[in-house]
This record gives structure tokens, sequence and C-alpha cells, in this order.
């Protein structure tokens, strides 16, 4: 994404967090965000350059023998960083099987120091990472994209588990950042042929769980979050089928029994969502149909869990009745 005008999204995204947590603003919350959703169109495609895995091959063969044999003790700086310029790799056996299995099980077995936690956040982090390629059509930098954030919800879950290594400078960052990352995905491909899982949606659900888990964070910000998401999902243009709804679903229950103010925003937002449908034009459209089950299989997926608040699971009962 241009420069520029990531920093102008960036700048809005601070301001309206800098209002929600002064209570400016939360009825007009939804209006200023899908403004800023709808104010960055998709642009022309430019090429995602493809990185050449040959260099990391050896390494993720040894690694995983090393695994395998049990005497692996440590990855060394230099291994990391090889594995971290492969996590967008278009080969599943690279990026899936690869870095992101050999990253998650050097962290379940304590391998990595906390330095080597805090380096790879502070690389995952980065707009490289998080925003390459995010406002153009679908393309294959949305693995970098989808992985990075994937990791990022790992490494929080580490955190949360008592490797300590997260300061109040990261976590805002991986908020401002992931808030701003909210807004703007829209590649909603689960299983892609040749390439493997891109699954961004997914993976949006593990960090965002990890972040309503979250002690030291404002409730602002997970307010903000969420409200990210009902923003983002409402406008997607292409459907969710790879059980995207189901993991959003999940982190939804949690957020609303965290404090009633999270599911007296959803259940406003939901309402709202119902009258434009009901008074818009019927759809006529692959889109209009898409934003239609998109949503519908959202409700579904909301309604198999027994750990929402009564006044939402009272709403999804009289709208999957309304349904049929």
């Amino acid at each position: 994404m241009e420069a520029q005008k990531l920093a102008t999204l960036k700048a809005d995204v601070t301001k309206l967090r800098q209002q929600l947590r002064a209570g400016d603003l939360y009825q007009s919350l939804p209006q200023r965000l899908g403004d800023l959703i709808d104010q960055t169109p998709v642009t022309p495609a430019t090429t995602v350059v493809a990185v050449d895995d040959g260099d990391v091959l050896d390494l993720i063969k040894q690694l995983h023998a090393g695994l395998d044999a049990g005497n692996l003790t440590e990855i060394n700086d230099d291994q990391l960083t090889l594995l971290l310029a492969h996590l967008g790799s278009t080969n599943a056996l690279v990026r899936d099987r690869g870095c992101y299995y050999l990253l998650n099980e050097a962290l379940q077995q304590q391998l990595l120091t906390s330095d080597q936690l805090g380096t790879i956040f502070d690389t995952l982090v980065q707009d490289d990472h998080l925003f390459t390629h995010i406002d153009q059509p679908e393309n294959d930098g949305v693995y970098q994209r989808s992985f990075s954030i994937l990791i990022l919800s790992v490494l929080l879950y580490a955190d949360h588990a008592g490797m300590a290594f997260m300061t109040a400078a990261r976590l805002e960052q991986v908020v401002q950042q992931f808030t701003t990352y909210l807004l703007l995905e829209r590649d909603t491909r689960g299983f892609v042929a040749d390439h493997g899982w891109a699954h961004a949606f997914t993976h949006i659900g593990n960090l965002l769980d990890e972040l309503a888990d979250e002690n030291e964070l404002a409730r602002a910000d997970k307010l903000m979050m969420l409200a990210c998401l009902i923003e983002r999902y409402q406008r997607l243009t292409t459907p969710l089928i790879f059980g995207e709804a189901e993991r959003l679903s999940t982190y939804l229950a949690l957020i609303t029994t965290k404090d009633d103010l999270y599911a007296d925003y959803l259940l406003r937002a939901f309402k709202k969502w119902h009258q434009r449908l009901a008074m818009g034009a019927a759809p006529a459209s692959e889109t209009a149909w898409t934003r239609v089950f998109n949503r519908n299989r959202l409700l579904e997926a909301m309604a198999l869990h027994d750990d929402f608040p009564t006044s939402i699971v009272d709403y999804l009962d009289d709208e999957l009745e309304f349904l049929g």
C-alpha cells in the first residue's frame, strides 16, 4: 500500500481511538469506521515479488529432523531471520509446514529466548509484513499478511502463558497496526489451489482472541477492534466459506462475556445491519447475495454457542426464526 495513504489512514485510526477513549463517540463509531473503509478503494494490482525458497529448504529439513529426533535445543538468530523471510512464501510446504510449524513448535517447546520473541514480534508487526498489497485485488501478498497475523497471535498467547516479552510500547504498536489492518483486509480466500491456506479471516479471529484476553488493554481499544471487524465484515464482497464464520463467532462469544459494553455494541450493530438489509433493495447481484450469506453464516455459527449473553441469544433466536 502506498506509504502516504497508509500514514493518513493510521492517523485517522489514532484520532478515532483517542476520541473513543475520551468518551467523545460511541453511536457514531460504525459510521466513522465505515467511511474510512469506503474511502480506501481497491487500487490497481502491482506485481508481488516472489521470494526464492531455495535458501531455506535445507534449513527446514534440518530443523524438522531435529524436532523429530528430539534433539533440537535452539533456533539461532540467523536461522530465525531466514524463517521469517519466507513466512510469505506461496509454497505451503515452506510457509505452513515449514516456517509457521517450526516457529510454533519452537515456541511450544520454549526453544526461543525472550529476546528472540521480541525480534519476531518487531519484524512481523511492521508495515511491509501487514500491509503488503493489501489495497489491491486478491494477490499472493495475502500469505505474508495472514501468516504474520497468525504468528503475532501465537506470540501473544506465549506472553500470556508466562513467556513474557511484551512491553507497553509493543502492545500499543500491535493494537494500532492490527486496528488499521482490520479496516483494510478484504481477501477472504480459505484454501487456495497450489498454494494451500490463506485464511486471513481465521487468523484475524486468533489475534482478536488474544487481544480480548489482554489485561493491559483498555476497553476502548477492545471495542474499537470489535467495531472494525463488524464494519469490515459487512462490506466484504467475496464469500467466507472455509470456517471463518465459526472462528469469528468464537471471538464474539469471548468478547461479549467480558463486559456488557461489548455485548451492547454488538447488539446495536447487528440490529442496524438488519435494518439496512430490510430497507435496501432486494439483492440482485453476486456481491449483494454474497453479503447476505456471509451474514447468515455468521449468525448461524453464533447460534451454535451456549456462552453468549442472554440479550444476544434472544436476538439470534428471533433473527434465525425470521430467516427461516
